[in-house]
């Protein structure tokens, strides 16, 4: 994967809390951390009231990223999960959503 195409894979997070995004859903791999069989995901959501939350960004689905329905990337739930919870890759994030994604990241971590 390079460093501006992002995947994205329907992931597996049950056993999440409160307000943390549950059960299968689409979600971002920002960062494969193969050698400690790791990823960094920033989830997504169909939940359209998601948009006017602080640190995330529409997704329209295409062809090339796999989403039926506008997504909302849910960044600042970015997290990190174990590779067995990653159950199917539905498609690769546009360079253009990459770049707005990468954005948003940076102004939550402030770097």
């Amino acid at each position: 994967m390079s460093s501006t195409t992002k995947e994205i894979w329907r992931v597996d997070l049950t056993g999440a809390r409160g307000h943390e995004q549950k059960e299968e859903r689409p979600a971002i791999i920002w960062k494969d951390l193969d050698h400690i069989k790791m990823c960094v995901v920033i989830p997504l959501t169909k939940t359209p009231e998601t948009e006017k939350f602080a640190y995330t960004y529409l997704v329209s689905p295409t062809t090339k990223n796999g989403l039926d329905e506008e997504s909302t990337a849910l960044v600042f739930q970015i997290r990190s999960l174990d590779k067995s919870r990653l159950v199917k890759k539905i498609g690769s994030l546009d360079e253009s959503d990459c770049k707005c994604v990468a954005e948003v990241l940076k102004d939550l971590l402030k770097f």
